[in-house]
């Protein structure tokens, strides 16, 4: 029972693939789960790294759960997935080929969701010269310049197939594991995310995987979401050890009383308080891109989303505020041209999920080449939404003076619509300064009668432009194109 006094923590091993994240494990590692180096099926054959491995090993008064994230560039979606349940990393570099692409795209992730220090882990030391590991020092300072990191990382070198550098290791990690200010959230309402789950004869369904917040005993009812499955807990083991109640931070297996449990997948998550939850497919939120992020936001992108262990497709709508008849508006635009880095927009899932207020989307855009960086930024959600939403388009017509004293504070303006009926929708409306409102329908061809004060009488000259703006309501659809419309 003394494994159950110690305080967890989850260690990220994260890096390019080939860069040694499996054999670092097996080197720190005494306890292996179910899911721990590369016993995935595919794993073996393959030869790689294709889904989340964890592995245990004491540290002092901390139980480390190793978190092996794939470190191919297909793979990215389970790095999100494994970030999402750390406390620290190790980021991996292989010694003889440097810091790659997906090191860079595991680095950003770990800046993006606020893992707040990392120890860079150099591998394979035994293949290159001292000289070189100095260069490739400095190489990984640079790179870390621009990250949160900068002030709060340390590289460490090992040798995983000569098995050296390992007991320094764990020294350097403990050391930042004691720096880490961890605020478990064990008062909240249940958050079990699974990432696995199995059949065991005699016990039920089991489902491992990591409790973000709350806590939950033997005996008590869970619903499992978003596939709204009720169930009891009927036993609970933590470190390969058999527990009474988890909480907040524990990396554990719960067995429960399912029936059929082909409807669980990863993204699934168990919770003690379903009403804690707004089950919904569209949400404002305020966008922060990775400044390194290079590709235009269109008007309707399509990017992944992630949220825990969830990977779901989802579409963007970039807006901004404005007034209009006296009312706040969302007018819609494209960021091709402004560039921003930080914006308002409406978050569109292609299907709904169960979402909090304080969750956080990871969004990328995995549609673009491995070669590149792919990983586009955050958003924080300001309002979840159940109904159906809409913004506006701008558009600015121009029309001309054609009677500049039509009476003592009017004038006569054509082109701002072509027809009778057009100019009588545009009544009301007021033209941009420093004319003023539209009061009547002037004749048959859509001219319009627009009122002004007697000091502009002297300035307004036959043929000078007039502009109209005008918003246009839009519906925003997940399935509706919005090239030709925005863009």
């Amino acid at each position: 029972m003394q494994n159950q006094k110690l305080i967890p923590i989850h260690v990220g091993l994260l890096g390019h693939i080939d860069a040694g994240k499996t054999a670092i494990a097996r080197s720190l590692s005494e306890i292996i789960s179910t899911a721990g180096l590369d016993k995935h099926p595919q794993s073996k054959k393959r030869g790689i790294t294709i889904d989340i491995g964890f592995t245990f090993f004491p540290l002092e008064n901390y139980m480390i759960t190793l978190v092996d994230a794939p470190g191919h560039a297909n793979l990215i979606k389970n790095v999100f997935s494994s970030v999402n349940i750390i406390d620290i990393a190790l980021l991996i570099i292989d010694a003889a080929e440097g810091p790659q692409v997906q090191t860079g795209e595991h680095l950003i992730i770990l800046d993006l969701l606020k893992i707040s220090r990392i120890i860079v882990v150099i591998n394979k030391i035994d293949l290159i010269t001292a000289r070189e590991l100095e260069i490739l020092k400095n190489k990984i300072k640079i790179l870390l310049e621009s990250t949160r990191f900068k002030n709060s990382h340390e590289i460490h070198e090992v040798s995983a197939k000569n098995n050296i550098g390992f007991d320094g290791l764990k020294i350097k990690l403990y050391d930042n594991i004691k720096q880490l200010s961890i605020q478990r959230d064990i008062n909240s309402t249940l958050k079990f995310l699974i990432d696995h789950h199995f059949k065991k004869k005699g016990f039920g369904t089991i489902l491992t995987g990591t409790v973000l917040s709350g806590k939950v005993s033997i005996g008590e009812k869970i619903t499992i979401l978003p596939i709204n499955i009720e169930c009891k807990v009927r036993s609970i083991q933590k470190s390969m050890i058999s527990t009474d109640k988890i909480e907040a931070g524990d990396r554990c297996g719960i067995a429960v009383n399912i029936g059929e449990s082909s409807q669980i997948y990863r993204g699934c998550f168990a919770t003690n308080d379903v009403s804690y939850y707004s089950l919904s497919s569209i949400f404002e939120v305020e966008i922060k891109e990775n400044v390194l992020f290079t590709k235009d936001c269109n008007f309707g992108q399509s990017v992944n989303v992630n949220l825990g262990m969830m990977s779901l497709m989802g579409r963007i709508f970039p807006y901004y505020n404005s007034e209009f008849n006296e009312q706040n508006i969302k007018v819609a635009y494209s960021l091709k041209s402004l560039k921003k880095k930080k914006y308002k927009a409406i978050l569109m899932l292609e299907k709904p999920y169960y979402i909090n207020a304080k969750d956080i989307f990871l969004l990328s855009r995995l549609d673009l080449s491995p070669k590149s960086l792919r990983i586009m930024g955050i958003a924080c959600i300001k309002e979840i939404i159940k109904a159906p939403i809409h913004l506006y388009k701008e558009k600015i017509k121009v029309g001309f003076i054609k009677n500049p004293n039509y009476s003592n504070s009017s004038m006569i303006v054509e082109g701002l619509s072509k027809s009778r009926i057009g100019a009588q929708s545009i009544i009301g409306q007021i033209l941009e300064n420093p004319f003023g409102e539209i009061i009547s329908v002037f004749g048959q061809k859509g001219n319009v009668e627009v009122s002004y004060s007697k000091e502009l009488n002297a300035h307004i000259e036959i043929g000078e432009k007039v502009y109209l703006k005008l918003y246009k309501r839009i519906n925003i659809e997940y399935s509706r194109s919005y090239d030709k419309i925005i863009n």
